[in-house]
Parts: C-alpha cells; structure tokens; sequence
C-alpha cells in the first residue's frame, strides 16, 4: 500500500476535488486535514474506494490501467462505502464540534465592529458634493 491515495472530496455545492493526500500511520484514515478548524479525517474500509481506469497500456491495445480512488464528503465522518449501496456517511458530531471550538477560538479578542463600509462613506461623499452644488445654485457661496 502506498502512503498517498488519490481522494475525490466534494462539498455541499457538487463540486470535486481530486487530490493525492497521506494515509495515517495506522492505515485507516486518509489525513486531508489533520488539525486546526477544517479538521478532516475522513475512515476508509475494504469497499471505500472506486478503480477508475486511467489510460490503455499501451496507445491502443494491451490492459487498462486503474487507479484507486477514494470518495467523501467535505468534514465526512468516513468514506462513501460502495459494498453497501453506496452509503454516504456524514460530518462525525466529533469533528464538527473540534471544527467549532478551533474557529470560535481564533475569534476571541477581534472586534466584531469593523467600521463604516465603504459605500456608505461613497453615499456620503455624493451628498456631500451634491449639497454644496446646491448650496451654489442658491447663491449661498459663489
């Protein structure tokens, strides 16, 4: 076995990625994020994976090639499991609440008032300018 597997994440918005990442010492789990706020560890058994074929070969005759592919769902608790039907698993409550804890800490001591947005300061700035054309008109300055 070797120690990066091909991994085919997607997310919520039906888009996948396709990218090689390590394998656990242990085997059992493919480290796609291993820490921090995207924790990410998804499990993989015997029937985890997919062989998709790659290419013949040679140009046009002899066996195709396969590669192994492994399929999860973004923060997914395991791996899709095609022995059984194809059952998707989930974010593990686990991983999701590390996800949180690990966000909510990096927001401690930001301030959650960041201002006035620019286009209020750009709306500002028209009435402003159209004030004073107006103040002009009047007569007021010259």
């Amino acid at each position: 076995m070797t120690d990066k597997v091909k991994t085919a994440v997607f997310g919520k918005d039906l888009r996948v990625k396709f990218e090689n990442h390590k394998l656990t010492a242990t085997g059992h789990k493919i480290s796609i994020v291993p820490e921090g706020s995207g924790y990410f560890m998804p499990e993989i058994g015997p029937t985890t994976f997919l062989d998709m074929p790659i290419r013949k070969k040679y140009l046009f005759f002899g066996a195709v090639s396969y590669e192994r592919v492994y399929f999860a769902e973004k923060k997914g608790s395991k791996c899709v499991d095609f022995g059984e039907g194809g059952k998707v698993y989930g974010p593990d409550p686990d991983q999701v609440k590390k996800a949180n804890m690990a966000l909510l800490a990096g927001k401690i001591g930001q301030d959650s008032n960041r201002g006035i947005p620019w286009y209020i300061w750009g709306i500002l700035g028209l009435n402003l300018v159209s004030f004073l054309l107006m103040l002009q008109l009047a007569g007021v300055i010259r």
